[in-house]
């Protein structure tokens, strides 16, 4: 009896700080672009970008966003099949407060750097 009220206690604690985690980020998509994310200095901002798998296609971050931003983490997810949805996850520190326009682009290996407008573009606001 003893044990099944700690377990249940724990998963409790467990889901909670979860929670508590989740909501300490902000969280951008592609489906952001054109709006303006608002983000507070020491809140990570993590942008989640979809492609397709074994396109042979990856997300550029097409600006510098220092000061305001700093990189801190990239991942791409997706299942092993080709053409499956893959998710490009770029984590950010928000280190000092201003407005930069984000902007990412959907490239093929080895391709040109592009001239024209990115794919994914949005303002970002990080507040003190």
């Amino acid at each position: 009896m003893r044990k099944s009220l700690f377990v249940a206690a724990l998963t409790i604690l467990i889901g909670a700080s979860s929670a508590a985690l989740a909501a300490s980020q902000v969280v951008a998509t592609d489906a952001d672009s054109g709006k303006t994310i608002t983000v507070a200095v020491g809140t990570p901002l993590v942008v989640k970008l979809t492609g397709h798998h074994g396109s042979g296609y990856y997300w550029r971050l097409d600006t510098d966003l220092t000061p305001e931003l700093i990189l801190s983490g990239r991942e791409t997810k997706a299942m092993a099949l080709p053409g499956a949805p893959e998710t490009t996850i770029f984590t950010f520190t928000t280190a000092a407060p201003g407005t930069l326009e984000f902007k990412a682009s959907n490239l093929k290996a080895g391709a040109p750097i592009p001239t024209g407008p990115s794919e994914v573009s949005f303002t970002v606001v990080v507040t003190p």
